[in-house]
């Protein structure tokens, strides 16, 4: 009977443990809406969610218009505007929307992030339907299909304490396409501190003029009332190695620790050197593209060639591999599934291995999808 006492109040003790760590853990959720104006951009929308499950204290989903406007979305912590189209994204907004999300930032002091797109809609340009939180305004519109990339940025010192990670490195480098270039807002009142600048001239569309993107901020940082703003003008969030940037910026804005996360998703040492997409490139990568439905050889090297040039459309067509009829194919596909960090393609793995009759590629194919989910909930 004592054996039995003892028994059943290391059990009640271990309930009662588990139970505290789950309440503390749900207390210290941040909550992120990611804007979703009706499927506009739906592989930027689905980028943001992802790299914010890295963080496992992060319980991101996504909010439309309607919730704003309807209260649905007023326990939200962050508010995340995707890339995508920043003038269908206020346009989607409305009046009310736009004003409902500037109440909550400035009165409130929720936290706002806004990607390429989403960084166009934070700032106080003339002539752009814009929130005006940012101290920033956007220049140079006219010229906004200028091109994309792989591109360099350098951290400022403000930016290297919140990045660690990267502040021994003086170039690091990110995915961009046709992000804003920054300036300070005429009479805002606020002012942006500036956490990484672009180094790169991106003007690969012809009529684009040169040195317009370089020494211009990559990442803001601006208090916004009682609230907190950060824009990035890239795509660190589909950045493999770099997506841990995203869910680290929400924490910057929603005030809580910067915790750090593990080595299967920081990974800065990938990437090497500047890639702009100019014609030679842009002619190649379609080529690389066309391959996918040729022969085995054909595949195999297309696939390897577009993760290494960083093409922007890869995880559109990796993860697809996965399902082709040759194994190799299946196989390099679910490894630079997991080289790109596309945590979005788990169920594609999970399909691939149920219709996999050899047991031996069924495990190599299973040893994929295994280091692929230790990328979500990735805190050290």
């Amino acid at each position: 009977m004592k054996k039995l006492l003892v028994l059943l109040l290391a059990v009640v003790t271990l309930i009662s443990c588990n139970f505290s760590e789950n309440k503390g853990r749900q207390h210290s959720l941040i909550r992120v809406g990611v804007f979703d104006k009706n499927g506009d951009s739906p592989d930027c929308i689905t980028d943001a969610v992802e790299a914010l499950r890295i963080d496992r204290d992060i319980d991101a989903r996504i909010v439309s218009a309607a919730d704003i406007v309807g209260g649905k979305a007023d326990d939200i912590d962050v508010f995340l505007f995707p890339g995508g189209s920043g003038r269908s994204e206020t346009g989607s907004l409305g009046l009310q929307g736009q004003q409902k999300i500037i109440d909550l930032v400035r009165n409130q002091g929720k936290g706002v992030v806004g990607i390429c797109a989403g960084a166009y809609i934070l700032t106080k340009t003339d002539g752009y339907p814009s929130l005006g939180l940012s101290g920033a305004k956007a220049i140079d519109i006219e010229h906004d299909h200028r091109g994309h990339g792989l591109v360099k940025f350098s951290l400022t010192s403000a930016g290297k304490k919140i990045f660690p990670e990267l502040a021994d490195r003086s170039i690091c480098y990110s995915l961009y396409y046709e992000g804003p270039v920054l300036t300070p807002a005429d009479s805002a009142s606020e002012k942006y501190e500036e956490l990484a600048t672009m180094q790169s001239d991106v003007h690969t569309v012809a009529g684009t003029p040169a040195n317009m993107t370089n020494n211009r901020p990559f990442i803001t940082f601006t208090k916004a009332g009682k609230g907190k703003v950060v824009s990035v003008v890239g795509h660190p969030e589909a950045t493999q190695g770099m997506r841990w940037m995203i869910p680290r910026l929400v924490r910057l804005v929603s005030g809580r620790e910067l915790v750090s996360y593990k080595p299967n998703v920081v990974r800065p040492n990938v990437h090497s050197k500047e890639i702009l997409f100019v014609d030679d490139l842009l002619a190649k990568q379609d080529v690389l593209f066309a391959k996918l439905t040729g022969t085995t050889s054909d595949k195999e090297l297309a696939l390897q060639q577009i993760v290494d040039i960083r093409a922007w459309s890869a995880k559109k067509y990796i993860p697809a591999m996965v399902r082709d009829t040759a194994f190799s194919v299946r196989l390099l596909a679910a490894k630079l599934t997991v080289e790109l960090e596309r945590t979005d393609a788990i169920p594609d793995l999970e399909a691939a291995i149920v219709v996999e009759n050899n047991l031996k590629q069924k495990k190599l194919l299973q040893d994929q999808l295994s280091l692929l989910r230790k990328m979500v909930g990735s805190n050290r």
